[in-house]
């Protein structure tokens, strides 16, 4: 088996040993081996899809004074953005859920972006194939 290093926030790694304290069994390697299976496996999933699609993007990012790289996503998709909705949940967090219609590369390229968007902690989607071409 192969061996990597990884930087994680401590407040990560406490949240990760307070689970695995709960569930006994598992340990950081086979939680993050999981997590990678399921991050691959979503990954495909999204490569497999073609044509147009209509779509929600759920974003849970941390809020910072110049959170400009996202700012510049959306603004670089807004002509697929065909509804947004802003909440503040904390004085540290905000969600934001997109309904997005376009193409499917479109759509993946969006997703590329938020992950890699340092502040962004969770995005969750969900794909519907259109008949519209």
């Amino acid at each position: 088996m192969g061996i990597i290093s990884l930087s994680l926030p401590e407040e990560l790694i406490d949240e990760l040993d307070g689970v695995l304290g709960e569930e006994h069994s598992a340990t950081r390697s086979e939680v993050i081996r999981q997590a990678l299976r399921t991050y691959i496996l979503e990954y495909n999933k999204l490569n497999k899809i073609k044509g147009t699609v209509i779509a929600t993007v759920t974003i849970l990012y941390e809020k910072t004074e110049k959170n400009e790289e996202l700012f510049k996503l959306q603004h670089e998709f807004s002509d697929m953005i065909t509804a947004y909705l802003h909440s503040h949940l904390t004085g540290a967090n905000c969600l934001e859920v997109l309904v997005v219609k376009g193409s499917a590369q479109r759509l993946k390229n969006l997703i590329d972006g938020l992950k890699a968007n340092k502040p962004v902690r969770q995005i969750k989607f969900s794909v519907m194939t259109t008949s519209e071409e």
